[in-house]
C-alpha cells in the first residue's frame, strides 16, 4: 500500500521494508532508513511497537499487546499505537499487507518494557563511521591530516567484508567512505555495491578530480546517498591551497554533475584566512550548480597542516564574523542550501538566542559529549580504529584483529576518557559556561588537546572564551 493516510489500519499487516534497521538502547533505540541517510531516535514503547510490526499482526492485534504490557485501556493503546505507525509510515519504513504471514513457533519480543537487559551510559555501538579507504592522494592539501612520508597498507577487498559484516552485526547504520582519495581505488565500486547490499546509508567523500558522468552512471544502482565533494575557496585560492592546477574546475564539474544525475550533493569548505571572503561567492555557486548542502569545517594543524598552520589559522574574532555572516545567507537561501555548520557556532551569535539557556552550576554532573566515542569511529586503510579522524596517535586496535564490540566497549583506552569527562573538569571559561550543559556539551575535545596538550582545555573556537 502507498503511503498515504489510512482510514482503516485496524485490520491491515503491517511490516518493516527489509532495508530499515532498527537497535535498542538505555531508555530508547534508534530505527535507520539508509535511503533518507537518517536516523530517529525512539523511545521504549516504539521500540516494542517496532518488534511487533512484522506482517504476523495486524494493527488491532499490535493495540491489544501494547495495552496488555502498559496495562492501559485500548482508546489510549490505540492511539499510541496509530500515533507510531502513522510516524513509521511517513518515515517510509512500512509496507501494508492485507493477510498476515504465519510464524513458525510463538515470537518472542527481543526486549519488552521491563527488561532487565544491562545498557552502559554510551551507546552500545557506533551510529557512523568514517572509513578511510586509503591514503594515497592525487592532490597535496595544506590541510591534509597525513604527513607526506605517512602511509599504510591498504586492506584487500575480502577483509572489507569482514568489516562491513562485523558492522553489520553492530547495527552500526551509516558509512562515510573517504581517505585520501577513495576514487584511487579500483574496488571503490565493489566496496560500494557490498555496502548498499547490505543496507548501510553511504557517503563518499571526493576531492572531485577523478569523478565523471561514466563513474556517476555506475554509481546510480548502489544507493550511495550522498556525495561530497571538496571546494576550499575561487580558483586561484582552492588550486592553491590543494596543490593542483585546475582542481578547482575539477571540483565544480564534478559538483555539477552529481547535481544533475540526482545526487544528494555537499560542498565541503575548509574555513581558512585566505578564503574568508570567498564564502559568499561559494554559497552562490552552490545555489547555481542546484547543491543540495553546504558544509563548513574548522582548520586543524594536524598532519600537512602543522606546516601552516601560522599562514591558515582563523582567529576566533574572524570565526565570530563569518558566522554572523552566515546566519543572513541561512535566511537568504532558505529552502534551497542546507547548511551544515559546527553545532557551537549558531547560537553563539548574540542576535540568534531566542531564549536563556539554563544555567546550571559546575557541579551539576553534566557530562561531555563530543561525538569520539559515543557515536562515531574511523577505520583506517589497514584497519586501525581511532576516536577521530584528528587524534591518530591514541589507535584503539584493529578490527581485523579486535571485534567491534571489544573496540567500543574498552573504556580503558581513549573512548572511556572521552565518556567521563564532565564540566566541573573543564578549564578556563568552559568549565562555569552557561552554554555548556545544553548547547555544546564542551565543543571539541580534540581541537582542545591539539592547541593546548590536554582534553579539559577551553574549546580553541569558541569567541566566549576570551
Amino acid at each position: 500500500m502507498s503511503n498515504e493516510n489510512h482510514d482503516n489500519i485496524d485490520n491491515m499487516y503491517p511490516s518493516l521494508y527489509s532495508f530499515i534497521s532498527y537497535r535498542k538502547e538505555k531508555n530508547g533505540g534508534f530505527i535507520f532508513n539508509p535511503h533518507l541517510y537518517s536516523e530517529k531516535w525512539i523511545n521504549n514503547i516504539e521500540y516494542n511497537i517496532l518488534q511487533l510490526v512484522d506482517r504476523t499482526k495486524s494493527v488491532s492485534d499490535i493495540v491489544d499487546i501494547i495495552s496488555q504490557q502498559l496495562k492501559i485501556d485500548n482508546s489510549h493503546s490505540k492511539n499510541i499505537v496509530h500515533d507510531y505507525i502513522k510516524d513509521l509510515n511517513n518515515y517510509y519504513a512500512i509496507n501494508w499487507w492485507h493477510e498476515p504471514i504465519y510464524e513458525s513457533s510463538k515470537q518472542k519480543l527481543d526486549e519488552s518494557l521491563h527488561s532487565k537487559t544491562e545498557f552502559s551510559d554510551y551507546y552500545s555501538a557506533p551510529l557512523s563511521i568514517l572509513w578511510d579507504l586509503t591514503y594515497r592522494c592525487n592532490m597535496k592539501c595544506k590541510h591534509c591530516l597525513n604527513d607526506d612520508n605517512y602511509s599504510v597498507d591498504e586492506i584487500e577487498i575480502n577483509d572489507v567484508k569482514h568489516i562491513l559484516n562485523e558492522l553489520k552485526k553492530e547495527k552500526v547504520f551509516s558509512i562515510n567512505f573517504s581517505g585520501g582519495e577513495p576514487l584511487l581505488r579500483n574496488d571503490l565500486l565493489d566496496i560500494l555495491k557490498l555496502s548498499s547490499e547490505m543496507n548501510f546509508g553511504v557517503r563518499l567523500s571526493t576531492n572531485g578530480l577523478l569523478l565523471d558522468k561514466d563513474f556517476l552512471t555506475k554509481l546510480k544502482d548502489l544507493d550511495v546517498y550522498c556525495i561530497q565533494i571538496s571546494l576550499d575557496g575561487l580558483e586561484d585560492t582552492h588550486d592553491e591551497f590543494r596543490g593542483v592546477k585546475g582542481g578547482y574546475k575539477k571540483a565544480v564539474e564534478a559538483l555539477r554533475l552529481c547535481s544533475e544525475n540526482g545526487f544528494y550533493t555537499t560542498m565541503s569548505t575548509m574555513i581558512i584566512k585566505q578564503n574568508l571572503h570567498d564564502i559568499s561567492d561559494l554559497m552562490e555557486i552552490a545555489v547555481s550548480l542546484g547543491i543540495s548542502s553546504f558544509k563548513l569545517n574548522s582548520f586543524m594543524p594536524v598532519g600537512r597542516g602543522r606546516e601552516s598552520d601560522d599562514q591558515l589559522h582563523v582567529s576566533k574574532e574572524e570565526l565570530r564574523d563569518l558566522c554572523k555572516e552566515l546566519s543572513l545567507h541561512s535566511k537568504k537561501y532558505d529552502g534551497l542550501l542546507d547548511f551544515q555548520l559546527n553545532p557551537l557556532f549558531p547560537w553563539l551569535l548574540e542576535e540568534n538566542k531566542n531564549s536563556k539557556p539554563l544555567i546550571r552550576g559546575i557541579n551539576s554532573g553534566i557530562q561531555i559529549k563530543c561525538s569520539a566515542g559515543h557515536t562515531n569511529l574511523v577505520i583506517s586503510p589497514d584497519g586501525t580504529v581511532y576516536s577521530c579522524p584528528y587524534l591518530t596517535q591514541f589507535p584503539l586496535g584493529n578490527i581485523l584483529e579486535k571485534p567491534l564490540r571489544a573496540i567500543w566497549n574498552d573504556n580503558s583506552s581513549i573512548l572511556g576518557r572521552f565518556r567521563k569527562i564532565f564540566q566541573r573538569e573543564l578549564e578556563g571559561k568552559c568549565k562555569e559556561c552557561q552554554y555548556v550543559p545544553e548547547y555544546c556539551n564542551g565543543g571539541c575535545r580534540a581541537a582542545a588537546f591539539i592547541f593546548d596538550d590536554h582534553f579539559c582545555s577551553e574549546d580553541p573556537f569558541c569567541w566566549k572564551c576570551k
